[in-house]
């Protein structure tokens, strides 16, 4: 071989070891110049499509004593969530529409004939009065449907890859219109529904957990608490709660839900944070109405909000539990609620001012089940404590007030004294807001009801409740109801109110009923199920009422109601 083909190869072999340590060398650097392509972007939809019809007597108004209310009604109800994902930051928005079938106002409720754009074409025209629903008239052109319900933005705030990657602990947070879920209770008995704020949920270890939730009520805008006069402010004050609730799984079987919770109100607060209550001796009469809550020296000059500079400080513990062994499940809930309060109302000395009045209230509620093959035997009992009828509510409350039940309190055990199949019916004015304030009226609640689930094969199973009620104190039942215009019959008779100077002198009765419900769910087909129930109150005297006649009084007896729901629901 000559020189000069000897140097030639020796040239390509160093070229080629060159080459081959420079791919060594550079093959661990790759991936750390790589970058990892970010997650696809998903959109995803969940919800249900809900047809009911429903048809009953005397339990539509809250007026037992008077059974002219009747109705046979279908309605649908449209629930879509829309969830907007990139990896675990997500967007969600939830909406809502409610639609009769029928034109059910006095006039069309849709355009042209709606000039006001009001749905069902008034106030009152809709089932379930004041919600966001329409008729579906002929042509089915509706006004006012939309339901903004959830509009929330979920992202890490802690943890890896998050807003705060030097915390280690995986903190996820929900900011905006979202549900309570399971924030503050497994079983619904204080905060329930929807609210705006934020709540951040952590994980310190796979069995110890935590939410902290800033709910806001009522928020004041820059400007609206100016003005010397009172009449001419627009604020409605800061309400607002804080809710602290950790989990534990402090053995297998056994699930513990602690939950302390601070509310502040300043003067009129939402109706679900406080109950509407009747008290003589309160200024307007009602505990969460603007006169209750006039300015201090100068009661009646006021906003529709009532005076801010008047507070309620309300504090609320609770433990909520879930323990399983085997066949055998027990869910106990204990709560208590202290704090105090500011209304104008008639001081001991005979003149009228702003007084201050405190709270106390207990909760007690379980369920215990047990499964024996295909049947559930499950019993549920309440006591939560109350007002006496002749109890000044602006020195003390004795009743339980939850922050917002959205209805759900003991849902699906009762259908009358709570929301069943057609969750239009019962519930709210119809029982004083005892699947709302837990409680009936200012009297408190207790009550026991035996439940029986038989699954006849996987897809259909049948059931059967008796639910004996009665309230923690005597009601007075030389009260009544106020007067159920257009407007609010379907609202109901959300609180007793006096008719004489003999009302809320003394308690009568105690036992309001007695509930017998039963029916049968379907799952005939892929995320379809059918729904036929029947309900039946047997009323009791704690139910009567009395009436203002040519002057005299005049008491009535309380009479049964019931009803019959059918429900088909198609979950997606």
């Amino acid at each position: 071989m000559s020189h000069h083909h000897l140097r030639s190869a020796v040239m390509r072999r160093g070229l080629v070891i060159a080459v081959l340590l420079l791919v060594v060398l550079a093959t661990p650097v790759w991936p750390a110049l790589a970058q990892t392509p970010p997650p696809e972007p998903k959109i995803s939809i969940t919800g249900t499509f809900d047809q009911i019809t429903s048809a009953g007597r005397n339990i539509y108004d809250g007026n037992f004593s008077r059974d002219n209310d009747r109705e046979w009604y279908a309605r649908i109800r449209f629930r879509p969530d829309f969830e907007f994902a990139v990896g675990r930051t997500k967007a969600v928005l939830g909406i809502e529409l409610d639609l009769n079938y029928g034109q059910t106002g006095s006039n069309d409720g849709g355009f042209p004939g709606n000039n006001a754009g009001t749905a069902c074409g008034f106030v009152g025209g809709c089932k379930a009065a004041g919600a966001a629903g329409g008729g579906l008239d002929l042509n089915t052109d509706v006004a006012g449907l939309f339901e903004v319900k959830w509009i929330y933005t979920e992202f890490d705030l802690t943890g890896k890859n998050s807003l705060m990657p030097f915390i280690p602990l995986l903190t996820v947070a929900r900011a905006g219109g979202q549900p309570f879920g399971g924030i503050a209770n497994y079983k619904i008995y204080y905060a329930n529904g929807d609210f705006a704020g934020l709540d951040l949920y952590t994980l310190f270890t796979p069995y110890i957990k935590n939410h902290f939730a800033f709910v806001v009520v009522e928020d004041q805008l820059a400007g609206g608490n100016r003005g010397a006069d009172r009449q001419a402010r627009s604020n409605r004050g800061e309400d607002y709660a804080f809710i602290i609730s950790p989990e534990f799984a402090a053995f297998k079987g056994l699930e513990l839900k602690p939950m302390f919770s601070w509310f502040h109100a300043d003067g009129v607060t939402n109706v679900s944070a406080r109950r509407n209550a009747f008290n003589v001796r309160t200024v307007g009469q009602f505990m969460n109405n603007a006169a209750a809550f006039a300015g201090v020296n100068a009661p009646g000059t006021t906003t529709a909000a009532g005076d801010a500079t008047m507070h309620e400080e309300r504090h609320t513990v609770g433990l909520d539990a879930r323990w399983r062994v085997g066949p055998f499940g027990l869910d106990p809930t204990i709560s208590y609620q202290w704090g105090a309060y500011d209304t104008q109302a008639l001081r001991t000395n005979g003149t009228v001012g702003k007084v201050r009045g405190d709270a106390s209230a207990w909760l007690f509620d379980a369920i215990a089940s047990y499964q024996l093959g295909p049947l559930l035997l499950e019993f549920r009992g309440v006591y939560s404590t109350g007002n006496k009828a002749r109890d000044n509510l602006s020195l003390s409350r004795r009743y339980y007030e939850p922050l917002d039940l959205d209805t759900g309190y003991w849902v699906g055990w009762l259908g009358i004294l709570g929301l069943g199949v057609d969750y239009f019916n019962g519930g709210g004015g119809a029982n004083q807001g005892m699947d709302t304030s837990i409680g009936y009226d200012r009297y408190g609640r207790g009550q026991f009801a035996l439940r029986a689930t038989y699954s006849i094969m996987p897809a259909l199973s049948v059931y059967g409740v008796v639910a004996p009620t009665w309230t923690a104190e005597k009601v007075d039942t030389d009260t009544g109801c106020p007067a159920l215009t257009v407007g609010n019959s379907q609202v109901g008779c959300t609180s007793r109110v006096a008719i004489n100077s003999n009302s809320f002198a003394k308690g009568d009765s105690r036992y309001i009923g007695t509930e017998v419900n039963g029916g049968f769910t379907w799952r005939f087909a892929a995320n379809a199920a059918f729904d036929l129930a029947g309900y039946y109150l047997f009323a009791g005297h704690a139910l009567d009422q009395s009436e203002l006649l040519n002057g005299n009084s005049v008491k009535r007896n309380a009479r049964d109601g019931y009803y019959a729901a059918a429900r088909m629901r198609l979950s997606y």
